[in-house]
Protein backbone atom coordinates (compact mmCIF):
# COMPACT_ATOMS: atom_id res chain seq x y z
CA UNK A 1 0.00 0.00 0.00
CA UNK A 2 1.77 3.33 -1.40
CA UNK A 3 -1.25 5.92 -0.59
CA UNK A 4 -3.80 6.40 2.12
CA UNK A 5 -6.46 9.25 1.92
CA UNK A 6 -7.02 11.05 5.59
CA UNK A 7 -9.99 12.25 6.35
CA UNK A 8 -11.30 14.50 8.71
CA UNK A 9 -15.24 14.97 10.06
CA UNK A 10 -16.54 14.13 6.49
CA UNK A 11 -13.66 16.66 4.86
CA UNK A 12 -10.62 15.25 2.91
CA UNK A 13 -7.64 16.30 4.93
CA UNK A 14 -4.70 15.20 2.41
CA UNK A 15 -2.93 12.20 1.07
CA UNK A 16 0.01 10.00 3.09
CA UNK A 17 2.02 8.90 0.23
CA UNK A 18 5.33 6.48 0.49
CA UNK A 19 8.23 7.77 -1.89
CA UNK A 20 11.68 7.42 -2.29
CA UNK A 21 11.45 5.38 0.87
CA UNK A 22 10.07 8.04 3.04
CA UNK A 23 6.40 8.76 4.00
CA UNK A 24 4.90 12.24 2.86
CA UNK A 25 1.85 14.06 3.21
CA UNK A 26 0.46 16.94 1.59
CA UNK A 27 -2.90 18.77 2.73
CA UNK A 28 -5.94 18.84 0.01
CA UNK A 29 -6.73 22.51 -1.33
CA UNK A 30 -10.30 22.45 0.53
CA UNK A 31 -9.19 21.69 3.97
CA UNK A 32 -6.42 24.26 3.89
CA UNK A 33 -9.49 26.51 2.99
CA UNK A 34 -11.35 25.03 5.38
CA UNK A 35 -9.19 26.65 8.17
CA UNK A 36 -8.66 23.85 10.72
CA UNK A 37 -5.42 23.54 12.48
CA UNK A 38 -5.41 20.24 13.75
CA UNK A 39 -1.69 19.95 14.58
CA UNK A 40 -0.37 23.34 14.28
CA UNK A 41 3.25 22.86 16.05
CA UNK A 42 4.21 20.33 13.86
CA UNK A 43 2.38 20.12 10.58
CA UNK A 44 1.34 23.81 9.78
CA UNK A 45 -1.86 24.21 7.55
CA UNK A 46 -0.30 25.37 4.25
CA UNK A 47 0.33 23.70 0.85
CA UNK A 48 3.41 22.11 -0.34
CA UNK A 49 4.87 18.44 -0.03
CA UNK A 50 5.71 17.38 3.92
CA UNK A 51 8.23 14.46 4.94
CA UNK A 52 7.97 12.66 8.15
CA UNK A 53 9.88 14.05 10.96
CA UNK A 54 13.03 11.38 10.96
CA UNK A 55 14.62 13.27 14.14
CA UNK A 56 12.66 11.33 16.24
CA UNK A 57 13.41 7.94 15.57
CA UNK A 58 10.04 6.35 17.55
CA UNK A 59 7.45 8.29 15.73
CA UNK A 60 6.99 6.04 12.21
CA UNK A 61 4.70 9.01 11.01
CA UNK A 62 4.24 12.52 11.06
CA UNK A 63 3.02 13.31 15.02
CA UNK A 64 -1.25 13.82 14.05
CA UNK A 65 -1.49 10.39 12.15
CA UNK A 66 0.94 8.65 14.54
CA UNK A 67 -2.15 9.03 17.30
CA UNK A 68 -4.35 6.93 15.61
CA UNK A 69 -1.39 3.88 15.19
CA UNK A 70 -2.54 0.93 17.37
CA UNK A 71 0.13 1.00 20.65
CA UNK A 72 1.06 -2.45 22.45
CA UNK A 73 -2.32 -4.14 22.76
CA UNK A 74 -3.90 -3.40 19.96
CA UNK A 75 -0.94 -3.79 18.01
CA UNK A 76 -0.59 -7.29 18.72
CA UNK A 77 -3.98 -8.01 17.12
CA UNK A 78 -3.43 -6.16 14.59
CA UNK A 79 -0.01 -8.00 13.99
CA UNK A 80 -2.10 -10.90 14.32
CA UNK A 81 -4.83 -10.43 11.77
CA UNK A 82 -1.88 -9.10 8.87
CA UNK A 83 -0.37 -12.14 9.94
CA UNK A 84 -3.12 -14.93 9.35
CA UNK A 85 -3.73 -13.06 5.89
CA UNK A 86 0.50 -13.90 5.23
CA UNK A 87 2.20 -10.78 5.80
CA UNK A 88 4.77 -10.82 8.56
CA UNK A 89 5.04 -8.37 11.02
CA UNK A 90 8.34 -6.74 9.46
CA UNK A 91 5.98 -6.22 6.34
CA UNK A 92 3.46 -3.85 8.03
CA UNK A 93 3.97 -0.50 7.07
CA UNK A 94 2.58 2.60 8.76
CA UNK A 95 0.20 2.74 5.64
CA UNK A 96 -1.35 -0.81 6.23
CA UNK A 97 -1.49 -0.05 10.12
CA UNK A 98 -3.72 3.40 8.79
CA UNK A 99 -5.83 1.32 6.19
CA UNK A 100 -6.53 -1.34 9.01
CA UNK A 101 -7.54 1.55 11.90
CA UNK A 102 -9.75 2.74 8.89
CA UNK A 103 -12.75 4.41 10.72
CA UNK A 104 -12.03 3.06 14.06
CA UNK A 105 -9.37 5.55 15.34
CA UNK A 106 -9.57 7.32 18.24
CA UNK A 107 -10.13 10.87 17.98
CA UNK A 108 -11.46 12.22 14.79
CA UNK A 109 -9.36 11.28 11.45
CA UNK A 110 -10.42 8.18 9.52
CA UNK A 111 -8.49 6.55 6.31
CA UNK A 112 -8.98 5.60 3.41
CA UNK A 113 -9.12 2.89 1.47
CA UNK A 114 -10.25 0.56 4.62
CA UNK A 115 -9.64 -3.02 4.98
CA UNK A 116 -12.23 -5.17 5.72
CA UNK A 117 -11.49 -5.86 9.57
CA UNK A 118 -15.42 -7.79 10.48
CA UNK A 119 -17.22 -6.73 13.14
CA UNK A 120 -18.84 -9.35 15.32
CA UNK A 121 -22.72 -7.55 16.13
CA UNK A 122 -23.34 -8.04 19.83
CA UNK A 123 -20.57 -9.15 22.26
CA UNK A 124 -20.45 -10.82 25.60
CA UNK A 125 -17.64 -9.40 28.21
CA UNK A 126 -17.00 -12.93 29.28
CA UNK A 127 -16.18 -14.30 25.88
CA UNK A 128 -13.90 -11.04 25.20
CA UNK A 129 -12.20 -11.57 28.76
CA UNK A 130 -11.74 -15.26 27.71
CA UNK A 131 -10.00 -14.72 25.12
CA UNK A 132 -8.19 -11.53 26.24
CA UNK A 133 -6.65 -13.53 29.23
CA UNK A 134 -5.91 -16.57 26.62
CA UNK A 135 -4.10 -14.15 24.76
CA UNK A 136 -2.05 -13.30 27.88
CA UNK A 137 -1.14 -16.66 28.67
CA UNK A 138 -0.72 -18.59 25.71
CA UNK A 139 0.05 -15.57 22.41
CA UNK A 140 -2.94 -16.79 20.87
CA UNK A 141 -5.11 -13.94 19.52
CA UNK A 142 -8.54 -15.55 18.65
CA UNK A 143 -9.20 -12.51 15.63
CA UNK A 144 -12.82 -13.86 15.39
CA UNK A 145 -13.18 -11.67 18.96
CA UNK A 146 -11.00 -9.46 19.06
CA UNK A 147 -9.88 -7.97 15.84
CA UNK A 148 -12.54 -5.50 15.68
CA UNK A 149 -12.65 -4.04 18.81
CA UNK A 150 -9.24 -4.33 20.38
CA UNK A 151 -7.02 -2.62 17.70
CA UNK A 152 -7.04 1.89 18.42
CA UNK A 153 -6.51 2.02 22.01
CA UNK A 154 -3.38 2.90 23.64
CA UNK A 155 -2.05 1.46 26.38
CA UNK A 156 -0.25 -2.23 27.15
CA UNK A 157 -3.67 -3.83 28.51
CA UNK A 158 -6.12 -5.82 26.74
CA UNK A 159 -8.91 -3.53 26.37
CA UNK A 160 -11.59 -3.01 23.58
CA UNK A 161 -13.93 -0.15 22.56
CA UNK A 162 -17.18 -1.14 22.47
CA UNK A 163 -20.90 0.63 22.71
CA UNK A 164 -22.12 0.17 26.29
CA UNK A 165 -26.22 0.82 27.18
CA UNK A 166 -26.58 4.61 28.92
CA UNK A 167 -28.87 1.87 31.50
CA UNK A 168 -26.13 -0.13 32.61
CA UNK A 169 -28.35 -3.10 31.32
CA UNK A 170 -27.71 -5.08 28.22
CA UNK A 171 -25.79 -6.40 25.81
CA UNK A 172 -22.62 -4.50 24.77
CA UNK A 173 -21.91 -4.17 21.06
CA UNK A 174 -18.99 -3.25 18.91
CA UNK A 175 -20.53 -1.85 15.79
CA UNK A 176 -18.98 1.44 14.37
CA UNK A 177 -22.37 3.00 14.69
CA UNK A 178 -23.35 4.25 18.31
CA UNK A 179 -27.28 3.25 18.59
CA UNK A 180 -29.87 4.86 20.29
CA UNK A 181 -29.47 3.99 24.03
CA UNK A 182 -25.77 3.45 23.70
CA UNK A 183 -22.63 5.46 24.18
CA UNK A 184 -18.48 4.59 23.36
CA UNK A 185 -16.34 2.95 25.87
CA UNK A 186 -13.16 1.75 26.40
CA UNK A 187 -13.09 -1.37 28.45
CA UNK A 188 -9.77 -2.65 30.01
CA UNK A 189 -9.94 -6.65 30.83
CA UNK A 190 -8.21 -7.05 34.23
CA UNK A 191 -6.49 -10.11 33.49
CA UNK A 192 -4.10 -9.19 36.20
CA UNK A 193 -2.93 -12.59 38.49
CA UNK A 194 -4.53 -11.14 41.80
CA UNK A 195 -7.75 -8.95 39.93
CA UNK A 196 -6.94 -5.89 41.57
CA UNK A 197 -5.97 -3.57 38.48
CA UNK A 198 -9.91 -2.60 37.40
CA UNK A 199 -10.84 -1.94 40.92
CA UNK A 200 -7.47 0.09 41.44
CA UNK A 201 -8.34 2.10 38.26
CA UNK A 202 -11.47 2.80 38.99
CA UNK A 203 -10.76 3.71 42.77
CA UNK A 204 -7.81 6.24 41.25
CA UNK A 205 -11.09 7.48 38.91
CA UNK A 206 -12.99 8.57 41.83
CA UNK A 207 -10.03 10.20 43.64
CA UNK A 208 -8.83 12.30 40.92
CA UNK A 209 -12.56 13.54 40.62
CA UNK A 210 -12.63 14.38 44.40
CA UNK A 211 -9.19 16.07 43.49
CA UNK A 212 -10.55 18.35 40.79
CA UNK A 213 -9.33 16.79 37.85
CA UNK A 214 -11.06 16.18 34.57
CA UNK A 215 -11.99 12.78 34.84
CA UNK A 216 -14.43 10.67 32.56
CA UNK A 217 -17.20 8.53 33.68
CA UNK A 218 -16.40 5.46 35.03
CA UNK A 219 -17.99 2.11 35.45
CA UNK A 220 -16.58 -1.31 36.79
CA UNK A 221 -18.05 -4.51 34.50
CA UNK A 222 -18.27 -7.85 36.39
CA UNK A 223 -17.98 -11.01 34.69
CA UNK A 224 -18.19 -14.50 36.25
CA UNK A 225 -16.09 -17.35 35.03
CA UNK A 226 -15.48 -20.77 36.94
CA UNK A 227 -12.22 -19.50 38.69
CA UNK A 228 -14.27 -16.57 40.03
CA UNK A 229 -15.83 -13.05 39.28
CA UNK A 230 -13.81 -10.47 37.61
CA UNK A 231 -14.60 -6.65 37.29
CA UNK A 232 -13.21 -4.79 34.71
CA UNK A 233 -12.18 -1.06 34.40
CA UNK A 234 -15.17 0.95 31.74
CA UNK A 235 -14.35 4.50 31.06
CA UNK A 236 -17.06 6.33 28.96
CA UNK A 237 -14.46 7.90 25.57
CA UNK A 238 -14.08 11.48 25.85
CA UNK A 239 -13.33 11.56 21.94
CA UNK A 240 -17.04 11.19 21.46
CA UNK A 241 -20.40 13.03 21.92
CA UNK A 242 -23.17 11.45 20.65
CA UNK A 243 -22.33 10.73 16.97
CA UNK A 244 -19.66 13.31 16.62
CA UNK A 245 -16.26 12.73 16.92
CA UNK A 246 -13.87 15.04 18.66
CA UNK A 247 -9.92 15.45 16.86
CA UNK A 248 -7.34 14.52 20.58
CA UNK A 249 -3.97 15.13 19.78
CA UNK A 250 -1.30 13.71 22.54
CA UNK A 251 1.29 15.90 24.05
CA UNK A 252 4.04 13.32 22.70
CA UNK A 253 3.00 13.38 18.96
CA UNK A 254 1.71 17.03 19.22
CA UNK A 255 5.52 18.05 20.33
CA UNK A 256 7.22 15.31 17.48
CA UNK A 257 8.74 14.18 21.08
CA UNK A 258 9.59 10.67 22.27
CA UNK A 259 7.79 9.14 25.35
CA UNK A 260 10.37 9.77 27.75
CA UNK A 261 11.97 12.80 26.67
CA UNK A 262 9.55 15.41 28.17
CA UNK A 263 8.95 17.70 31.60
CA UNK A 264 5.77 19.04 33.55
CA UNK A 265 7.11 22.16 32.34
CA UNK A 266 6.75 21.81 29.03
CA UNK A 267 3.07 20.18 29.24
CA UNK A 268 2.38 23.65 30.56
CA UNK A 269 4.08 25.87 28.40
CA UNK A 270 2.33 23.66 25.34
CA UNK A 271 -1.09 24.10 27.12
CA UNK A 272 -0.51 27.68 27.30
CA UNK A 273 0.56 28.09 23.56
CA UNK A 274 -2.57 26.10 22.00
CA UNK A 275 -4.88 26.67 24.12
CA UNK A 276 -3.99 30.31 24.96
CA UNK A 277 -6.39 29.84 28.16
CA UNK A 278 -4.40 30.40 31.51
CA UNK A 279 -7.55 28.47 33.06
CA UNK A 280 -6.14 25.32 31.06
CA UNK A 281 -2.84 25.62 32.32
CA UNK A 282 -4.22 25.67 36.00
CA UNK A 283 -6.07 21.89 35.09
CA UNK A 284 -2.40 21.04 33.32
CA UNK A 285 -1.14 21.83 36.45
CA UNK A 286 -3.64 20.19 38.81
CA UNK A 287 -3.29 16.86 36.78
CA UNK A 288 0.93 17.27 37.59
CA UNK A 289 0.12 17.75 41.77
CA UNK A 290 -2.25 14.71 41.69
CA UNK A 291 -0.02 12.38 39.39
CA UNK A 292 3.13 13.27 41.62
CA UNK A 293 1.45 12.67 45.38
CA UNK A 294 -1.07 9.62 44.15
CA UNK A 295 2.37 8.03 42.62
CA UNK A 296 1.09 7.69 39.06
CA UNK A 297 4.48 7.39 37.43
CA UNK A 298 3.40 6.21 34.08
CA UNK A 299 2.52 9.77 33.38
CA UNK A 300 4.54 9.76 30.04
CA UNK A 301 3.56 12.19 27.26
CA UNK A 302 1.18 9.98 25.01
CA UNK A 303 -0.71 9.84 28.35
CA UNK A 304 -1.61 13.40 27.56
CA UNK A 305 -3.49 15.33 25.16
CA UNK A 306 -5.16 18.15 23.64
CA UNK A 307 -9.42 18.04 22.34
CA UNK A 308 -9.71 20.04 19.42
CA UNK A 309 -13.65 21.07 18.98
CA UNK A 310 -15.18 24.47 17.53
CA UNK A 311 -11.92 25.61 16.60
CA UNK A 312 -10.31 25.79 19.85
CA UNK A 313 -8.26 23.65 22.15
CA UNK A 314 -8.89 22.80 25.16
CA UNK A 315 -6.50 20.45 27.61
CA UNK A 316 -8.43 16.78 27.08
CA UNK A 317 -9.48 14.99 30.17
CA UNK A 318 -6.82 12.66 32.28
CA UNK A 319 -6.78 8.94 31.66
CA UNK A 320 -4.60 5.96 32.56
CA UNK A 321 -4.86 6.97 35.88
CA UNK A 322 -3.53 4.33 38.04
CA UNK A 323 -0.89 3.79 40.78
CA UNK A 324 2.96 2.57 39.69
CA UNK A 325 5.31 1.47 42.26
CA UNK A 326 8.58 2.93 41.88
CA UNK A 327 10.24 -0.72 41.81
CA UNK A 328 8.09 -1.18 38.78
CA UNK A 329 8.74 2.10 37.59
CA UNK A 330 12.08 3.94 38.86
CA UNK A 331 11.42 7.15 36.65
CA UNK A 332 8.64 8.41 36.19
CA UNK A 333 7.59 9.07 32.47
CA UNK A 334 7.39 13.17 32.90
CA UNK A 335 10.04 14.68 35.23
CA UNK A 336 8.61 17.46 37.20
CA UNK A 337 11.59 20.18 37.39
CA UNK A 338 14.46 17.64 35.89
CA UNK A 339 13.41 15.48 38.82
CA UNK A 340 11.79 11.75 37.52
CA UNK A 341 12.80 9.55 40.69
CA UNK A 342 11.59 11.26 43.45
CA UNK A 343 9.45 14.40 42.63
CA UNK A 344 7.57 15.81 45.45
CA UNK A 345 5.94 18.91 47.20
CA UNK A 346 9.17 21.07 46.59
CA UNK A 347 9.31 20.07 42.98
CA UNK A 348 5.93 20.89 42.16
CA UNK A 349 6.40 24.61 43.85
CA UNK A 350 9.17 25.00 41.76
CA UNK A 351 6.99 23.82 38.64
CA UNK A 352 4.55 26.55 39.60
CA UNK A 353 6.88 29.02 40.09
CA UNK A 354 8.63 28.54 37.01
CA UNK A 355 5.88 28.97 34.78
CA UNK A 356 4.76 32.22 36.61
CA UNK A 357 2.03 30.13 38.22
CA UNK A 358 0.74 32.57 41.24
CA UNK A 359 1.75 31.09 44.53
CA UNK A 360 -1.17 31.01 46.56
CA UNK A 361 -2.86 29.39 43.99
CA UNK A 362 -0.69 26.61 43.54
CA UNK A 363 -0.70 26.17 47.24
CA UNK A 364 -4.54 25.92 47.54
CA UNK A 365 -4.45 23.40 44.11
CA UNK A 366 -2.09 21.56 46.43
CA UNK A 367 -4.13 21.24 49.72
CA UNK A 368 -7.43 20.39 47.76
CA UNK A 369 -5.42 17.49 46.06
CA UNK A 370 -3.75 16.38 49.62
CA UNK A 371 -7.33 16.34 50.97
CA UNK A 372 -8.94 13.98 48.33
CA UNK A 373 -5.97 11.82 48.87
CA UNK A 374 -6.74 11.86 52.60
CA UNK A 375 -9.71 9.97 51.52
CA UNK A 376 -8.13 7.50 49.93
CA UNK A 377 -9.32 4.30 51.58
CA UNK A 378 -12.48 4.95 51.39
CA UNK A 379 -12.43 5.21 47.51
CA UNK A 380 -10.38 2.25 47.72
CA UNK A 381 -12.71 0.23 49.65
CA UNK A 382 -15.71 1.42 47.94
CA UNK A 383 -13.83 0.09 44.51
CA UNK A 384 -13.10 -3.39 45.92
CA UNK A 385 -9.10 -2.88 46.20
CA UNK A 386 -8.00 -5.16 49.30
CA UNK A 387 -7.31 -3.11 51.96
CA UNK A 388 -3.81 -4.64 52.26
CA UNK A 389 -3.09 -3.36 48.35
CA UNK A 390 -4.66 0.06 49.58
CA UNK A 391 -2.64 0.13 52.98
CA UNK A 392 0.44 -0.69 50.46
CA UNK A 393 -0.17 2.11 47.82
CA UNK A 394 -0.94 4.65 50.88
CA UNK A 395 2.36 3.82 52.32
CA UNK A 396 4.31 4.24 48.83
CA UNK A 397 3.34 7.60 48.40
Amino acid sequence: MSRVTVNYQGIKVGELAVARGGIFFEYAAEFIASGHELSPFHLSLSSGVKARDTAVPTMRLHGLFEDSLPDHWGRRVMTAWFRERGTPEHAVTPLMMLAYVGQRAMGALDYTPELDVSAPGEVTLPDLYTAAAEAEKSGEIDLDVLAQIGSSAGGARPKALLNLPDSGTGPAQAAAVVADGYSSWIVKFDTTRDGTAGPLEEAYARMARAAGVDFPETRLLETKHADGVRRHFAVKRFDREGAERLHHHTLGSLLHAGGGDLDYQTLLRATRRLTKDEREVWRAYRRAVFNVLAGNRDDHAKNHGFIYRNRAWTLGPAYDLTFTSAQQMPERGMAVCGERRRAGLEHLKKLAASESLDAKEAARIIDEVRAALAKWRAFANDAGVPTLTAAEIEAAW
